[in-house]
């Protein structure tokens, strides 16, 4: 079940409870130090988002080197999450921010990824009689 699943979806659930459920401005700062460099360090609600999406990514990546027909029907509904996210993008108010832009476009990342690396591993491991 797990492989069928588009794990970018969490990251857009995640801005969506965190822009529409609980308020909180994204420029809110979750938290802040000073650096050996005497530079303030501080780490906001947009920023923490765009990490943890991040790290979604690497694992949505991660899934696409499954060479599984499971991986095809994942990269579908990583597309319909991409589509999603540009139309929230366009037409949801609160979504069209520089974050979520950000956000759709790991999304499109996800999608252009994970076909380019699904065709790749195909072609790897297509063999031709008579070929060695």
């Amino acid at each position: 079940m797990l492989r069928f699943f588009p794990f970018m979806l969490l990251a857009v659930v995640a801005y969506g409870l965190t822009v529409a459920a609980s308020g909180v401005p994204l420029s809110s700062e979750i938290a802040g130090f000073n650096l050996p460099s005497a530079t303030r360090f501080s780490l906001t609600v947009s920023e923490l988002l765009l990490a943890l999406s991040t790290i979604v990514l690497f694992f949505e990546i991660m899934n696409a080197t499954s060479a599984k027909s499971s991986s095809i029907l994942n990269h579908g509904l990583s597309m319909l999450v991409f589509i999603a996210c540009f139309i929230g993008f366009l037409l949801v108010p609160g979504f069209g921010t520089g974050t979520f832009l950000i956000i759709t476009l790991m999304a499109l990342v996800d999608v252009v990824a994970g076909y380019s690396i699904s065709i790749l591993t195909a072609r790897r491991d297509m063999t031709f009689g008579g070929q060695e």
